[in-house]
């Protein structure tokens, strides 16, 4: 029978897998923001000292032909050396701040423009160089730098990133695979083994093994425990039996008691009832019985309960049932089923059996008699109580006929 629980409670698998996801995401990310931080620093400081040579060798470059005026040739030098550089733009300016030369790169393409917005994100700054000419300042160079090596790193690494995040998911479904077959799986197993006692008292459940040593020492802990609550529910439900035994079963003879009587009779209404079929109760009272004890003792009449009950179960069918309603009154209760002929060769096999002399513990023998009644149902009556007035009135009669037939001898 699966556990009852609370929908929104989490369990202790997703607990864990969840405690382990965050913790997996938190290092990776971490570690990466710092890899990321780290690499651009010093990319960036790279690409400021680079700018910074291309800035004085444009200076160096272009001086002669920005002596002579010739711009061009300025601008062919500028080509030759930012063509091969990370440089997007090259700016020559007079002392006035009046443009002379400017040489933009011409690639257009969407690395290029993802590379520019990359270097705006990072705020490389324009490397500057003076074009000197006898110790005089004839002209300015502001060199801009692109960030194709940011944007190919910051590329690969958010590649790298994401390919991390998906080995985390995997090893995070792993692990939690792991957790199940080793943690979760049999502390579920514990739980269900544990509902299946309290609610079922399935007392031979057990708890599995485990390879994690403090879950399977819990589960032989547990497995123990079991063991002792089977040992006592064992003595419980012996102790109860007895107990139902001594409460509803006579002492002395074994039969059942009154109170046992009184509970099978109204089953056997109900029974008889459903199958449509009549049933018969058979009074029984031992004749002189009171002369026995008082001549022979108590014990000699304990003997003779004892012999006569072992009689009466001799001619019990299946499903018939005896009683000793105290004293020396007997009672039988015949199943659904017996016919009025069958019931007469009963009584008759019951006063038969009584032929044979009954041994005492002295060591004599007596020889006893029974006064037998019978009551049909619902023939004779369909009330229980009725029913046994009618048993008991029919024993009394038998009984009076025999002490007649005493006297007349």
């Amino acid at each position: 029978m699966p556990m009852s629980s609370d929908p929104a409670m989490p369990t202790l698998r997703q607990v864990l897998a969840r405690g382990h996801m965050r913790l997996i995401l938190f290092a990776v990310l971490t570690a990466g923001v710092a890899l990321m931080v780290t690499g651009v620093l010093v990319i960036r400081s790279y690409a400021d000292h680079n700018l910074a040579l291309i800035a004085r060798t444009v200076a160096y470059t272009v001086e002669p032909a920005l002596v002579f005026g010739d711009m061009d040739a300025a601008r062919r030098g500028i080509t030759t050396v930012a063509a091969s550089e990370s440089v997007h733009l090259v700016d020559v300016r007079d002392p006035r701040g009046a443009p002379l030369v400017e040489w933009r790169r011409p690639d257009d393409g969407t690395m290029v423009a993802i590379e520019r917005g990359v270097a705006k994100l990072v705020a490389l700054s324009p490397a500057r160089a003076e074009v000197r000419r006898g110790g005089e300042v004839i002209a300015q160079v502001r060199v801009y730098g692109g960030a194709d090596g940011l944007g190919r790193f910051i590329l690969s690494g958010l590649t790298t990133a994401f390919s991390c995040l998906a080995l985390t998911l995997v090893a995070t479904w792993t692990l939690a695979r792991r957790l199940h077959r080793d943690v979760t799986g049999p502390l579920s197993k514990i739980a269900e083994v544990a509902h299946a006692v309290r609610a079922d008292r399935q007392f031979d459940r057990r708890a599995p093994t485990s390879d994690i040593q403090e879950v399977d020492q819990l589960g032989r802990d547990f497995n123990a425990l079991l063991d002792e609550l089977y040992d006592w529910h064992k003595g419980i439900v012996s102790h109860n039996r007895m107990l139902e035994r001594q409460a509803t079963r006579d002492v002395l003879t074994g039969l059942g008691n009154r109170a046992m009587f009184e509970q099978t009779l109204p089953a056997t209404i109900a029974r008889s009832n459903a199958e449509e079929r009549s049933f018969a109760i058979i009074y029984i009272d031992i004749n002189r019985f009171k002369q026995v004890n008082d001549t022979h003792g108590h014990d000699a009449g304990d003997a003779m309960l004892i012999v006569i009950a072992a009689r009466l179960r001799v001619v019990l069918r299946p499903g018939d049932q005896a009683f000793r309603l105290g004293g020396d009154e007997f009672a039988l209760i015949l199943a659904p089923g017996v016919e009025p002929a069958e019931l007469g060769a009963i009584k008759a096999r019951i006063a038969d059996g009584m032929t044979q002399p009954i041994m005492l513990p002295n060591g004599e023998s007596i020889e006893g008699s029974l006064s037998i009644g019978s009551a049909c149902y619902p023939e004779d009556s369909a009330d229980a109580r009725d029913l046994l007035r009618h048993a008991d009135a029919a024993m009394y009669a038998d009984k009076t006929g025999e002490r007649n037939a005493a006297q007349d001898r």
